[in-house]
């Protein structure tokens, strides 16, 4: 556990930070347009919207790959990741500090502590991914300050398959 002059701590998460895990992960990733806009064009996938989606990747986690970050005893920040020892490649996943908290590096705090995590589980490699979009720019920064190189760009396509042949 590590403390900043603000009195944040970064920490491992507990079971029972995982209905705040939750709510942060839903809020964090509340200004992503990119979830907006598909949401937009296409509705709600599997019946259910983005938002459930990504409670759902906090609800099943392993919380032993999540480190969260608090102040004044509550969550306002966390990271994910995964390991996979058949590649030696560790992920950085989910990760989001709430707006008010941002611009104090509490995100690169957390990301330096889940390389920590990381490389201490083995791994030879880390890597993370994001969008290209302008509201992943600070994202992509943070990662750059942190070390990581970009490999290769991507973009995803998407179509709804009953208006396919219109």
């Amino acid at each position: 556990m590590t403390t900043d002059t603000n009195g944040t701590i970064i920490r491992q998460a507990r079971e029972e930070d995982r209905e705040a895990l939750i709510k942060l992960i839903v809020h964090g990733f509340a200004e992503v347009t990119v979830h907006r806009w598909r949401e937009q064009r296409y509705g709600v996938i599997g019946g259910r919207s983005w938002a459930e989606w990504k409670a759902d990747d906090m609800r099943t986690i392993d919380i032993e790959h999540v480190v969260i970050a608090e102040s004044e005893g509550r969550p306002v920040g966390f990271a994910t990741f995964h390991v996979n020892h058949a590649t030696g490649i560790g992920t950085v996943g989910n990760n989001a500090v709430l707006p008010a908290f941002r611009g104090h590096g509490i995100g690169g705090r957390l990301h330096a502590r889940v390389l920590q995590l990381i490389a201490a589980a083995g791994m030879d490699f880390a890597q993370v991914s994001t969008g290209l979009e302008d509201c992943y720019k600070p994202a992509r920064r943070m990662y750059e300050r942190q070390g990581f190189e970009p490999l290769n760009r991507s973009i995803v396509y998407m179509m709804k398959l009953s208006e396919r042949g219109k």
